[in-house]
């Protein structure tokens, strides 16, 4: 998947496909530096009835111990995508929200698992 700004890929294979409930891919960010070195991950989507609405949980899996700047990261971009998605479901348009870059001990916490694969390790 190219983000609309061009800034990064998503790749990855559906893992688990059980409409309407849930939703399993494989996870891998590529376009931005250290990335594509990293190992994919999991990510699972759950949808449920609540009442007269639906409930929508999600889920990111590693099997690696990945480091908190990298987790932290993460956790600042998914309520953007979500939010986004939401909007698409409501409007049939996304919401278009500012391009910040990201946290610099995010970016250096990427690069420095690209160079030292401490997955390898472990």
């Amino acid at each position: 998947m190219l983000w609309p700004d061009g800034r990064m890929n998503v790749a990855g294979e559906a893992v688990e496909w059980s409409p309407p409930r849930r939703l399993s891919v494989t996870w891998s960010v590529q376009g931005m530096e250290g990335f594509g070195e990293l190992p994919e991950c999991l990510v699972s989507y759950q949808i449920a009835q609540s009442g007269e609405a639906v409930k929508l949980t999600m889920s990111e899996s590693h099997w690696w111990d990945v480091p908190r700047d990298i987790l932290k990261g993460g956790e600042m971009g998914w309520p953007k995508i979500f939010s986004s998605l939401k909007s698409l479901l409501e409007t049939g348009n996304p919401l278009v929200t500012a391009n910040e870059p990201p946290p610099p001990e995010f970016m250096e916490a990427v690069k420095r698992a690209a160079v030292e694969r401490p997955w390898l390790r472990q």
